[in-house]
């Protein structure tokens, strides 16, 4: 750690260079303050804007998003809240006053007067549909075939729909609080036995996960990272001037948040924390440079001093940790798009302004240093580094199969933002799935609609005939437990023959024909531009880990055979695939495809800046070794033991290969300033003046190496305990990365070094 003796006053302020430092420190923190005001409204703002959904996270353009939307439109949104309780059985009279509460005079709308409800629905409702005429089933008929659907197995319990439009999804928050409240004031049941589920749920879920992760964890995680940071300057009022530096500079994230009018989402919850820590991180290796500039030189410009040296690895890791966030953007994902940008922005804003203050200040009260014994010789960073000198060869080998086996497990990597990797078995929301799903049915829709174009000349008997063989093909399917199309509310066929069949198909056509107005008001048929649409709907499990991709696959290839016998495209017909699954498992292969293009695109451009900084290919390609590293351990262990990866895990390698950078360029900064006092005039650097180099850099850097990781690496661990798993897998990855770039700079890259490809590397100029 930096060694502080005290805090001299005044002095220095006046020579070499110090008046205009001051003058530039006092005039940076001036307009800080004055931008207070703008900064807590901007915080307000965006904190008290509703989160995007998940299928808000894709642009429009998104081929399985632009599918979906399409269906949502021509027969009804997605967006639902599934609602039951024990006693939601067929007939109660709860689900009555319920219904007539969410759908009479006064039901819910938004400031407007917008309802929030498209429309509400019950098992109980379509009981009485199908025992109606013309159908008139009797009840147990009735029940049979909503079993699985919206009837559960014993045959009486149900539930209660509330589909959402889209005003009443901008508003979710206050829907959602409106339905737990009429139903404990409808039902006699105790709150602990309302089980509400549904794609709004979902979203209502992460955003009070999300938000609460920041109420709960925000404050303490704030004041350890301080705590760390004095821990590591001894310096309580340079503490304090850093870590205020850099709270200032997370307030201007929000205000560029604001200003490029983009929303508040999940993922932005960490954004914070990570500029804080990354901001802190700077400041220590700035002070580090000014205390040892003061140390090695005269009193008078050594703020300069410490700037000449310092501001060329400190604007690397900067910048570099920018460019591993702005890769980011490069994501479809919004959520993710967003971090990067506004992140890059608050990290280099933080570097403008720690450099802008923290001199100006040392010039005028410097951090005095003791005069320390050559720790050259028994300190504990000279003990380490002779122990991974001499085992270099070692280190080198077994790094080298580490990696080797990891890479191996790298295309093993799967990505989830399905609802059952977003919160623990024991969150509310999961458990309300599995009691849905076992006393109900499965709850994910996989839809089919099967088009009949205004040319199309099959008749509505054969494509009610269609209709049936494509449900009897889904319902074959292993997790599907039931299906819902106009064949549900319609009479069975039967197996006459002859006269009686065409007498048979007749009594259905008109029946048909009859009930298409009512299952067009059922959205199961509708009637848009000429065209004819008959719907199909598959019921699936939300926590079955079903890949839905591959379940899509399946689907398609038992329904495109049948369209195609029944004439396909010539007979003016053909089918189409959507569902707010399949769309989600896009967006996990979006996932999964944004992880590599940003890693690798952050890869590509880092490793030219690193060679153009070490002057050299092949400097430049050792030097990221140590950097790549701990991301293909790290994930390669994450591909062979198949955890899945959701959207917080998925940010993590670029943002970590950024800050592996940082240390890399401290490290090496040292080294080759070590180089050119140790080394010849000709020739590259013999093995006995690389291990006094690298002596000399441990004892320079080692330190501050180690306090800027652990800064970083608690401080984001601080969010470990929260019940969002995105979050706290963002924070625990995030973390053993950035303690295993310690690892990769302070042993990897020193023992590379001390082998023969350390004789690429040339002494700095300076």
């Amino acid at each position: 750690m930096i060694k502080q003796e005290r805090i001299s006053g005044g002095g220095g302020a006046s020579s070499g260079g110090g008046a205009w430092l001051f003058f530039a420190s006092v005039a940076t923190v001036a307009v800080l303050l004055a931008a207070v005001p703008l900064i807590v409204r901007s915080a307000v703002t965006v904190l008290g804007v509703e989160s995007t959904t998940p299928i808000e996270w894709v642009p429009d353009s998104f081929a399985p998003r632009r599918d979906y939307d399409r269906f949502t439109r021509e027969f009804e949104s997605g967006d639902v809240v599934v609602a039951s309780w024990p006693g939601c059985t067929i007939g109660a009279a709860a689900i009555d006053r319920v219904i007539a509460a969410a759908t009479g005079p006064d039901a819910p709308c938004d400031p407007a007067g917008r309802p929030w409800f498209e429309s509400v629905a019950s098992g109980s409702q379509a009981v009485e549909r199908l025992t109606d005429s013309p159908l008139a089933l009797d009840r147990a008929a009735a029940i049979e075939r909503l079993r699985g659907v919206i009837v559960g197995p014993d045959g009486e319990q149900t539930c209660v729909i509330f589909g959402f439009t889209r005003d009443g999804l901008v508003d979710r928050r206050r829907a959602v609080a409106w339905i737990r409240g009429l139903l404990a004031r409808t039902v006699p049941t105790s709150p602990d036995d309302l089980h509400l589920a549904g794609p709004v749920i979902d979203n209502v879920a992460v955003d009070e996960a999300s938000a609460r992760s920041m109420q709960v964890f925000g404050g303490p995680a704030a004041l350890v990272i301080f705590l760390l940071t004095w821990r590591s300057l001894k310096s309580l009022r340079y503490s304090v001037l850093v870590f205020l530096l850099s709270l200032a500079c997370v307030g201007l994230c929000f205000t560029s948040l604001v200003a490029w009018g983009d929303k508040m989402n999940p993922v932005l919850i960490v954004m914070p924390l990570l500029v804080l820590t990354l901001g802190v991180s700077g400041g220590i290796h700035l002070v580090n440079y000014l205390v040892e500039a003061r140390q090695g030189g005269p009193p008078e410009g050594a703020a300069l001093r410490a700037i000449a040296t310092g501001w060329l690895p400190c604007a690397l890791s900067a910048g570099t940790t920018a460019l591993g966030l702005v890769s980011l953007v490069v994501s479809e994902l919004e959520p993710i798009r967003v971090f990067g940008f506004h992140a890059a922005f608050g990290v280099m804003t933080t570097l403008a302004v720690l450099f802008l203050v923290v001199p100006g200040f040392f010039a005028r009260w410097p951090i005095r240093r003791r005069l320390l014994q050559e720790p050259a010789v028994d300190g504990r960073s000279a003990r380490f580094a002779m122990f991974t000198i001499r085992r270099s060869a070692w280190i080198v080998g077994l790094s080298t199969l580490a990696l080797t086996a990891a890479i191996f497990g790298v295309p093993r990597i799967r990505a989830s933002v399905a609802i059952d990797t977003l919160f623990t078995p024991e969150t509310p929301v999961i458990r309300d799935y599995r009691w849905l799903e076992e006393h109900i049915g499965p709850l994910v829709p996989v839809e089919v609609v099967l088009r009949f174009t205004e040319a199309s000349t099959i008749r509505p008997a054969e494509r009610l005939d269609l209709v049936r063989e494509v449900g009897g093909a889904l319902g074959e399917l292993p997790g599907v437990t039931g299906v819902v199309s106009a064949a549900l509310f319609l009479p069975e066929d039967d197996d006459a023959t002859g006269v009686r069949v065409a007498a048979r198909k007749a009594v259905l056509a008109r029946k048909l024909e009859a009930n298409l107005s009512s299952l067009s008001d059922m959205r199961i048929i509708r009637e848009l531009d000429g065209d004819q649409l008959w719907r199909v709907t598959a019921r699936t499990s939300a926590l079955a880990g079903i890949d839905y991709g591959d379940f899509l696959g399946v689907v398609r290839s038992r329904v495109e055979p049948i369209v195609a016998e029944h004439g396909g495209a010539a007979e003016g017909v053909r089918a189409e695939f959507t569902g707010v699954m399949p769309l989600i498992n896009a967006i996990q292969k979006t996932l999964l495809h944004d992880l590599f293009t940003s890693f690798l695109s952050a890869c590509g451009v880092i490793s030219l800046v690193m060679m153009a900084v070490e002057g050299g290919v092949v400097a430049g390609a050792v030097a990221m070794i140590p950097n790549v590293f701990p991301m293909i351990l790290l994930f390669g262990l994450l591909g062979w033991t198949g955890v899945a990866l959701d959207i917080g895990s998925v940010m993590t390698a670029s943002i970590a290969l950024g800050m592996a950078v940082d240390g890399t360029f401290h490290f090496l900064t040292f080294f080759r300033r070590g180089l050119a006092v140790e080394a010849g005039k000709h020739g590259p650097p013999t093995a006995a003046e690389r291990t006094a180099a690298l002596r000399a850099a441990f004892r320079h850097s080692a330190a501050a190496l180690c306090a800027s990781s652990f800064v970083c690496g608690v401080g984001i661990l601080a969010f470990a305990p929260s019940e969002f798993a995105p979050t706290r897998r963002f924070a625990w990855v995030l973390s053993l990365l950035v303690f295993a770039a310690l690892v990769g700079d302070l042993v990897v890259l020193p023992a590379l070094l001390a082998s023969p490809l350390g004789r690429w590397f040339r002494p700095s100029r300076r």
